[in-house]
Parts: structure tokens; sequence; C-alpha cells
């Protein structure tokens, strides 16, 4: 897709058309544009034709989208030499401008031009799902519990981890983790400038006959951070120093029981790694502690295994504002993110999530994944996280229309973010024909899924009866008689979810 195929209508044209940023401008008041991470034969925005090519000519997992994947990661957490969150030089991605922040934006602007400002206030983020998920609370999961953190801290030697005194009861893993949204500076003004978090412009597009928002440029990325709270005064800490929290297991084989209950942290079935929270640098810890009751060498990290952020007097008010429940003391973990980049029609999907053994990683990454990683530019705390792809729905890759569902699944999800999403969740699953075996496969939870197929439904239903859905994984065309009723978001569901919001509360 490109501007090209969309035709806009008179009221959104003049001013989608006026916006344009320059490929390579440094700072703006919406953050750091991404800077160029000297990595060799890494380029970005990468030409739409170059990636096609590395997917519908080359394994679906192949060491060019590696590559791609990993330099994304690299530029995002490249010292911006900006502050944020009172982080002096903060990395280029804690400098972009989060969801809520866009939403007070929108509602100055709505109020500016006197529209009703009243029904657009800035929510708590919101985890995005679609009316088949209303079970589901929004914000802070139930089931799928989340809570936060993040930013970079210096090197040190680990300091000897004690075991924990006698009569200590050992602590329940912390299971919950937290999400957030943000736009690159690009994204950010197209939203801004397109009136894209307003009901009013989907109307518009509707009222037109426009099947979809006009699209983003080929710079524009989006990113969905996870955090973990350490908490100074939490229920997690062993011996008031040593946070505990699950280990990610790798992929589950799907039985009945996640298929009805998912697999949340809860579940997870690989022990717990612990932080010593006394400890500002690295560890040369890879392990886990398989009894979840005593933390060793081997299974205790230094808050600079992670990209971290402590809470202060300074951050305290921005990190309220973006809906932290923090107090000054308690330290922010960056435990995944979901990064996403317009450079290709369907947006390039790559996710990554905290390992205890970055070189060894579990499932869905791997050891080729994690060979990829360039090593001379990705150093400290960001090279600790595992990396899983998804730059097409199945293999082979299918057009954005006009394609079908025999081939081969291309599974890319995060365990921080669907793991625990059970079959409840989605609302339509499609199967994906083996073409060999003649099979038929149907992905039913979380741990089958695949970012753009779930994405590719991110819309504003407006007909009666239209709805959007959560996807597991199979191919869907753009012109999908699932999108009749509704305007698709361009793959953003962080869209979708603000102006459904917007919708739900007009139509009460």
């Amino acid at each position: 897709m490109s501007i090209s195929r969309l035709k806009l209508g008179s009221v959104l044209l003049p001013v989608m058309m006026a916006f344009a940023l320059p490929v390579g401008a440094a700072d703006t008041p919406f953050g750091v544009t991404l800077p160029n991470p000297n990595i060799p034969g890494y380029n970005f925005p990468e030409p739409e034709p170059v990636i096609l090519g590395w997917v519908n000519n080359q394994p679906a997992k192949s060491s060019n989208i590696y590559l791609h994947g990993w330099g994304l990661w690299t530029s995002l957490n490249m010292p911006s030499g900006q502050s944020a969150f009172g982080l002096k030089n903060a990395p280029v991605y804690l400098t972009w401008k989060s969801k809520q922040e866009l939403e007070a934006l929108t509602v100055e602007s709505v109020a500016a031009n006197g529209e009703k400002a009243a029904k657009q206030k800035p929510a708590p983020r919101q985890l995005s799902l679609g009316p088949v998920s209303q079970h589901l609370k929004f914000g802070i999961r139930t089931t799928l519990d989340k809570a936060v953190k993040a930013a970079t801290s210096t090197a040190a030697e680990a300091a000897p981890v004690p075991a924990p005194a006698n009569g200590t009861t050992p602590t329940t893993p912390d299971a919950k983790v937290f999400e957030t949204v943000s736009y690159s500076p690009d994204a950010s003004q197209w939203i801004l400038q397109g009136g894209l978090f307003k009901l009013s412009t989907f109307k518009a597009l509707y009222a037109q006959n426009q099947k979809e928002i006009p699209v983003f440029p080929n710079t524009a990325v989006s990113l969905k951070p996870v955090y973990k709270v350490i908490s100074k005064n939490g229920g997690h800490l062993i011996n008031g120093r040593y946070y505990a929290m699950p280990a990610w297991p790798g992929t589950p084989e799907v039985t009945q029981t996640i298929i009805d209950d998912g697999f949340p942290e809860e579940s997870w079935n690989a022990g717990c790694v612990y932080v010593d929270i006394q400890n500002k640098g690295p560890s040369a810890a890879k392990g886990t502690d398989a009894s979840c009751k005593v933390p060793t060498p081997d299974s205790t990290y230094g808050l600079g295994d992670f990209v971290n952020i402590p809470v202060t007097a300074d951050n305290l008010p921005q990190l309220k504002v973006d809906g932290l429940d923090v107090a000054v003391g308690d330290t922010l973990i960056l435990v995944a993110m979901h990064v996403t980049s317009r450079e290709i029609a369907e947006w390039t999907w790559q996710t990554f999530f905290w390992t205890p053994d970055p070189a060894n990683p579990p499932t869905p990454s791997d050891k080729a994944v994690a060979a990829a990683r360039p090593l001379g530019q990705l150093k400290g705390a960001p090279a600790h996280y595992a990396a899983s792809f998804a730059y097409q729905m199945i293999a082979p890759n299918q057009p954005v229309d006009g394609g079908n569902n025999v081939g081969k699944p291309v599974i890319g999800y995060n365990p921080y973010l669907e793991s625990g999403f059970n079959g409840a969740v989605f609302g339509v699953k499609v199967p994906v024909i083996d073409p060999t075996t003649k099979v038929a496969w149907v992905g039913q939870v979380g741990v089958q899924t695949n970012c753009m197929t779930c994405h590719a439904m991110a819309t504003v239903a407006m007909a009666p009866g239209a709805q959007n859905y959560y996807t597991t994984n199979f191919w869907i065309g753009r012109n999908d008689p699932l999108y009749n009723g509704t305007v698709q978001a361009d793959f953003l569901w962080s869209i979708a979810d603000v102006v459904g919001s917007q919708q739900a509360k007009q139509n009460n």
C-alpha cells in the first residue's frame, strides 16, 4: 500500500500531503529520529522492493531479515544526546511521544478548533483487544497481569549472592508487566496532523467510502515497550534485595489447558531469575533457579543486564502521566518490546524479549537469530535480549491482495505480550493448508500468532454489525470481507483503540 493507492478525500488530502519530514532529521519536539548504527549491510528506511525480495526469495527467517531487525533494535537503544525520564543521554526510544501524550495533544488541537474536547480526554493505556475479547479488562491485566520497567545503566562487578537468611520465606515471583505505546517523531506528527486519534476523522473517511486511513510514511516506527516494576516496598524481594520473576521456558506444546487458560507468566515452568537491586551493573549469570526459592550466582542478574529506569522525584510525574503505579526508589526494567516499521505495506514486525542467556535463547527465538546480533554495535544491556521476526504471514509469502492460505504458518509473538492469550481472545481463525501434506493447521492461542496477521485487523467498526478482532496466524488480504463496514488503521491497534474508545463513550 502507498498513498497513491488511497483515494484521499478532500477533507484530509491537503493536510496529509503538506506533511513531510526529511529522512535523517535530528531532534524534534517529538523526539530523536533513528540514528545510523553503522552496521554493515543495514539501511533504514530500506526500499520496499528490497525487503520484499528477502521475503519472497529467501526462507521466512532469513539472515537479511535478522540483520534488519537487529539494526532497528540497535538504533532504538543508542544514546540520544537528550534527557528523558530523568536519564541523561537516554536511549533514543525513550525520547519518543507516548500514546497518552499524543492523545493530550489531540485534545488540545480539538479544543483549539472549537470541537467538543470533553469526550476525547486521554484515557489510561489500553490493551489492544477487539470486541470478542471484552471479558479481558483494559489497562493492567487480570489473567494476563502486567506492570513496568526501562533504560540503561553502568557496568560493575556483580556482588556475591548470599542465600536468604534462615527462616526467610521464598517470595512469590512477580508475574505482572505493564505495556506502553510510543511513536517515532514522523509517526507522531502524521497522527496529529492527520487527526488520526479523532473519531471525527474516521467518520469523514467512512462517509467518503475510504477503506483505510492515509498510510504512514516509510520512516514511521511504532513501539510497544513492556516493563516490570521492581518496588522497594514490593512483595517480590528476597532479603529486601533480590527481585524474583518467572523465566520464560520457550514455546509450549498447545494443550486443551492452554486453549482454555492461555500460558500466562504464572504458568511458566522454567523456574525463576533474580535481579540484585544493589548491583547497578551487569552480571556473569546465564541460568535460572528451577526451585524459585534461593538466588544463586548463576540465576542472579544485575540491573545493568536490563534496559532500566530508576524512579526519581524528577521523572515520577511523567511516569504517572503514562499510567504507571510507581514510587520514588522503584526501578523499571524493560522485559519486552514490539517494534514495527512502515517500510513495507504490511509493516515489518520484530519483537524483543529479555532472556537469561542471549546467545542461546528459547523459542520463539533461536541460536541463528542470536548469532545475527551486531555485537560490534549492539553493546551492554540491549544485547541481553532475544528476538523473533514476522515479515510475512505464511510461507510462501502472499501478495497484499489476491493470495491464499496454502503454505506454512510463520510464527512471531512475544512471551510477555501474547503467551497469556487463550482461545477465546481470537475472533477469527482460518486454516493454513500445508501444500505437501494437505493437512490444515489452525492457530488457536497466543503462542501460535503472527504480529502481521493480528495487526492487519486493526480497524474501527463504523457500520452496524461490523467488528474488529484479534487473529492468530493466517494470510488475510486487504480487501477481505472481514473489513466490510470498517476503516482500517494501517496495522496500528493503538489508533484503533483510541478511536474505538471515543466511539464507545459516544454510544453510551
